[in-house]
Order: C-alpha cells, then sequence, then structure tokens
C-alpha cells in the first residue's frame, strides 16, 4: 500500500499583502493588529525582509479578507456621488469662469482639457487675484489653466465613502472615476445623503 504525500499549503502571494493593505486604508500597525502579529512582523513581510512562516501569511490574509467584508457593508462612493459633473474648460478666460460659478451656484469648480481634469479654481483664488490689487479688466482677460490651483483627487466609485470623506477634510471636493473616466464628484454636501 502506498502513502499518498500531502502536499503542503499554497502560500499566498505575499506581494498582494501591501497592495491590499494600502487599498484598504489600514495602517501597518492596525493590520499587526488585527492578525495578532507584531508591528515589525508586517513590516519585515512587506519589506521582504522575512519568510514568514504559512501560519502567519494565513492570519494576515484572513485579517485582510476580513475587513474587506467588512468594508463592503459600507456605503460606496458610487451611491452618494453628484453624477453630473459640471466643470470649467482650462482655456476659459477667468471672467466667462466667474458667470459660470455664479451660474452654478459653486464656491469652487473642477478645471478640465479634452475631459481630463488638469486643476480646480475657487471663489479664494479669484478673491486673492481681485485683491492683489490687480486691474479688474486684466484679470477677466486672464485664462483659467493661469490661475488654477491643482486638481481634486480621484478615486474609484468603488471606494468606501469613509476613503473619500478622509480626502474631504483634506480637499474641497474629490473626483469620482471609473475605468478611468471621471463618473461624477463628491463634496461635503453629497456626505448628507447618507442620513
Amino acid at each position: 500500500m502506498y502513502l499518498l504525500a500531502v502536499p503542503p499549503p499554497m502560500m499566498p502571494d505575499l506581494e498582494e499583502i501591501p497592495r491590499l493593505r494600502k487599498a484598504l486604508g489600514l495602517t501597518q500597525t492596525s493590520l499587526a493588529r488585527l492578525s495578532n502579529v507584531s508591528q515589525s512582523t508586517i513590516v519585515k513581510i512587506e519589506k521582504k525582509q522575512m519568510n514568514p512562516s504559512y501560519d502567519v501569511v494565513r492570519r494576515v490574509y484572513a485579517s485582510l479578507q476580513t475587513e474587506l467584508k467588512r468594508q463592503e457593508k459600507r456605503a460606496l462612493v458610487e451611491q452618494i456621488q453628484t453624477r453630473k459633473v459640471q466643470y470649467l474648460e482650462a482655456k476659459l478666460p477667468l471672467e466667462s469662469a466667474v458667470a459660470e460659478m455664479r451660474h452654478w451656484k459653486f464656491s469652487q469648480m473642477p478645471v478640465m482639457h479634452n475631459a481630463h481634469p488638469v486643476g480646480s479654481i475657487s471663489e479664494k483664488v479669484i478673491n486673492d487675484l481681485i485683491l492683489s490689487g490687480k486691474d479688474p479688466k486684466d484679470l477677466a482677460r486672464i485664462r483659467v489653466d493661469e490661475v488654477m490651483e491643482p486638481a481634486f483627487p480621484q478615486v474609484d466609485a468603488k471606494t468606501p465613502v469613509e476613503l473619500a470623506a478622509n480626502l474631504l477634510r483634506h480637499y474641497n471636493a474629490v473626483l469620482v472615476t471609473s475605468k478611468g473616466e471621471v463618473t461624477g464628484i463628491l463634496t461635503k454636501s453629497d456626505l448628507m445623503k447618507l442620513l
């Protein structure tokens, strides 16, 4: 009678650990706590400075899967985004940009060129220009792309609202993308749709 050797369990790909951890918004410390391993173990795994045991890797992956399931139950950006994105063309004169902002009653807007986000403009930027003492006639002719600020950050439509909300602590808006195309925008007022 022959005994078949049981193959060792397959080791999951260690490269996936930092990618999944970051996608879930976890720090190395929080992943270590969830996995019941030391933070230095997570650091060493991610830096490829150790060859962890199967048991350690299994615990880390199980923690990542549990967190993924937990986050999947949360609201996603696509559920509360504003789908119609009002934006300004980069080559537009400032005078026209101000008229558009007034029309839409927006205090800030994304700036696009060929349907791609290239910057943002806000009442603050425009007011600072006016207060700098420049001739309003000269300001009216300046193009938006000459005075715009950096573009709003972008998140995928499937991103948990919680992660996008963290970005809104530092930015006026977040652009929502799907397959690389801008499909919506999220502002602090959109967060109220959760209530």
